[in-house]
């Protein structure tokens, strides 16, 4: 009853939080709001959507919990693909699986209390805005947007804290709460993995119906082709292969595959044409050091700049990639850099208000593929497949000259080139039940003195308890914080 108290404060809390306003959107019609004001009005709940969104991307309790980004990038470095630099600020604790492994810690109750605060304003959402004055269609706009968002993190947290659907969809997996919070809230037992499951789709359904016709001003907002991207993403998880190609084609629509020359620019905005959806930031939104880009983006003398490629990711790329041109070595031995790879796919605006990618339409294009192929469509998954590798300058492939587990495998690869640096590897890890294939770099470089030097990679390939990287380890999970446990006695129910 204690956690949910502590939801309950939290929600109130939003309501400070939503109150404040700046250029870009929005946040509150005026002033404070009492907790009665908040959801009379559908501009009222217009404004808490909005305080939502920004406190799901920008709430930060340090410096390395940049609000949604710090899960993302968690899910990179617990993968083989990203490093965290050895002794350098940020997540140099997820790389080795003690963080968020260890439920002791702030990380593992930031991420659990993140997620479920943005659940409860959707409930509320849900639960009172039919009450709301404003517009019929207001109404329905307002609560597909809820029903979306809640979604989209129950399918998050059903893939963070529980093996995946098709290795055991009856373990017990996270609570599910449909209901506003109270001080005298009982707090709920963990549901199974299809549970939650069955709730996200359920959810996902209705904001279907709700948002058709909706057409929002910003990309924040989830519309009609964001629920679409959600549907793939919860059918591919759970192995529904023509229902995960179906919908990626459908979320896709209208947003074509960005051209090579546009995939350099930084992937730091929300009018890149194949954006369907990301966070929006204005200068004066930005957390300094507490952000996504701060240890993304290689590129700057500010920032910790903590997350560096594997040398080894780099040989997946064809030399007439776009994508390869974003490596370079650091030769200089006065930086701090010296010896890694940089990537340098991101890269902050200069006023530092980059922008961050949560659904692309290349996504998309690659779970319509993987879909089709498992499907057994070889042909239509060739032709998925070659809409996104045309457009990184490499050459189409042709189906007949591969096998249906060959071209999977050739699409599991395109979707680590791809996607490197926005969440998806840790998941696709414990999606296909695999371990990280983490190897030591042995690329070196000859200086123009001639001394050879060795090129710095993976530096941890095992688990703390020296075990090696297996799949289906409970390192993968992320863990019930202990003060959820300790104030929830339903957990083990």
């Amino acid at each position: 009853m204690k956690s949910k108290l502590i939801i309950y404060i939290l929600s109130v809390l939003s309501v400070l939080f939503v109150s404040c306003s700046d250029s870009f959107f929005e946040t509150s019609p005026s002033g404070d709001l009492t907790g009665s004001e908040t959801y009379s009005t559908t501009s009222n709940i217009n404004a808490v959507v909005n305080g939502t969104l920004r406190y799901l991307m920008e709430n930060a309790t340090s410096q390395d919990n940049p609000g949604y980004g710090a899960i993302l990038l968690t899910q990179e470095v617990m993968g083989e693909d990203a490093i965290a630099r050895d002794g350098v600020y940020g997540y140099r604790d997820s790389y080795p699986y003690r963080d968020p492994y260890d439920n002791t810690t702030r990380r593992a109750l930031f991420f659990w209390t993140l997620q479920y605060k943005i659940i409860d304003n959707a409930n509320n959402i849900i639960a009172k805005v039919d009450a709301a004055q404003g517009t019929d269609e207001e109404k329905k706009y307002l609560k597909g947007q809820a029903y979306a968002l809640r979604a989209f993190v129950y399918l998050n947290l059903v893939r963070q804290y529980q093996f995946t659907y098709l290795k055991d969809k009856n373990a017990k997996a996270v609570p599910v709460y449909t209901e506003p919070t109270v001080p005298s809230s009982v707090p709920n037992p963990k549901a199974t993995v299809e549970e939650v499951y069955e709730r996200v789709i359920s959810d996902l359904t209705e904001a279907e119906k709700l948002l058709t016709g909706f057409k929002r001003s910003v990309k924040n907002r989830p519309d009609i082709n964001v629920v679409r991207g959600l549907f793939a993403r919860t059918y591919l998880t759970t192995g529904q292969w023509e229902l995960a190609a179906e919908y990626a084609a459908e979320a896709r629509s209208g947003y074509p595959v960005m051209e090579a020359s546009q995939y350099t620019l930084g992937f730091n905005d929300v009018s890149n044409v194949e954006w369907i959806w990301g966070h929006p930031q204005t200068a004066d939104q930005n957390l300094g050091g507490a952000s996504y880009f701060a240890y993304l983006d290689v590129t700057p003398s500010t920032g910790y700049r903590s997350i560096m490629p594997d040398p080894n990711f780099r040989k997946l790329f064809n030399p007439q990639d776009v994508r390869f041109s974003l490596f370079e070595l650091v030769t200089k031995e006065s930086d701090p850099m010296y010896r890694w790879y940089k990537y340098k796919k991101f890269v902050n605006k200069s006023d530092q208000s980059g922008h961050i990618p949560l659904m692309r339409s290349s996504e998309m294009v690659l779970i319509e593929a993987e879909g089709k192929a498992r499907n057994h469509d070889l042909t239509g998954a060739a032709k998925a497949l070659n809409e996104l590798r045309v457009k990184r300058n490499l050459e189409e492939v042709l189906a007949s000259d591969y096998t249906e587990s060959q071209l999977i495998d050739e699409i599991l690869v395109e979707r680590r080139r791809e996607l490197w640096g926005e969440g998806f590897r840790l998941p696709d890890i414990l999606r296909l039940q695999i371990a990280p294939d983490r190897r030591e770099s042995t690329e070196t470089y000859t200086l123009p003195t001639g001394d050879v030097i060795a090129i710095k990679g993976h530096y941890v390939w095992t688990f703390p308890d020296k075990t090696a990287l297996v799949p289906n380890s409970p390192y993968y999970l992320f863990p019930v914080p202990v003060n959820e446990i300790n104030n929830n006695p339903n957990l083990n129910n």
